[in-house]
């Protein structure tokens, strides 16, 4: 589904400083309906790689394939894309069901039953009590509850999470564990 071949990345920290390498000439290959997992330590490059993934940043060097069934080019292949970052914003002012439609919104997608699968996700995720409220008073479990239904709403093809179980007790992980694997299973996600 995703090939990287030999992409390295490298960064200037400062004008007077070195390159910093945080990739050094990586290639592994994604294949179709797996659930994967990055592990290293911090500073590994795992977010880098995940950021030329989405080509929100170049690689220096090498490249990134994608299979023709998540589009033919990058803009439709971004459209069968659900990511969330491992630090992303949530407007305080908006309710967990609001942030999410506005979301969806920004997208180009038509999406029919936003209601029921937004009410589906957010039951199986027992944050159904809550997505009417301000999320400036969800805690850091119920905003990442949130930020995993706008990353699923629309049914991508692929989902991208980085460091998705931050902020979660262990009930919380548990649940967000078995919510990927519900949507793995029921042919949502590949």
């Amino acid at each position: 589904m995703i090939t990287f071949k030999e992409v390295t990345k490298t960064f200037q920290e400062d004008f007077w400083k070195k390159e910093k390498i945080a990739l050094d000439k990586l290639s592994f290959s994604l294949e179709e309906n797996k659930v994967t997992g990055f592990l290293g330590r911090n500073g590994a490059g795992k977010t880098t790689s995940i950021k030329i993934l989405l080509d929100l940043i170049k690689p220096s060097s090498g490249s990134v394939a994608f299979s023709t069934l998540l589009g033919r080019n990058l803009a439709e292949v971004k459209s069968h894309i659900g990511y969330l970052p491992e630090r992303p914003y949530f407007y305080p002012n908006l309710t967990g069901k609001e942030f999410v439609k506005y979301l969806l919104s920004l997208s180009d997608k038509k999406f029919k039953n936003y209601s029921s699968r937004f009410d589906e996700l957010s039951e199986t995720l027992k944050i159904d009590h809550a997505v009417d409220r301000k999320m400036r008073g969800y805690s850091k479990g119920m905003l990442q509850r949130i930020g995993f239904i706008s990353t699923v709403i629309h049914n991508p093809m692929l989902i991208i999470m980085d460091e998705p179980l931050s902020g979660l007790d262990p009930i919380g992980r548990k649940e967000l564990k078995e919510a990927i694997i519900r949507e793995k299973k029921e042919g949502k996600i590949y």
